[in-house]
């Protein structure tokens, strides 16, 4: 039985990278983020979870439509980088 995800270790990896070019990168910028966000329901004053939030785009997007965001990663350098994203607006594990 192997305890660590399979992917963690190359998530870390990448995340510095991947943090770097979310908000400017054609696919998540112009494609994949509206498409998701004009999706979702009103979200003000719910308790919202963003399950694999990466650095925490998505869950900075919620706080900033209301939401109480709980973003939660198996990537302890993502945990990190969406800790510094979102200050203290969102539990972040």
């Amino acid at each position: 039985m192997h305890d660590e995800p399979i992917a963690r270790a190359a998530y870390d990896e990448l995340a510095d990278a991947f943090s770097a070019q979310i908000e400017t990168k054609a696919h998540n910028a112009f494609y994949d983020r509206p498409a998701v966000l004009s999706l979702l329901p009103p979200v003000a004053g719910k308790r919202v979870l963003d399950a694999g939030c990466g650095p925490g785009a998505y869950t900075e997007r919620l706080v900033g439509m209301g939401a109480e965001a709980i973003g939660v990663d198996a990537s302890p350098r993502m945990v990190a980088l969406a800790k510094r994203r979102l200050k203290g607006k969102a539990t972040i594990i």
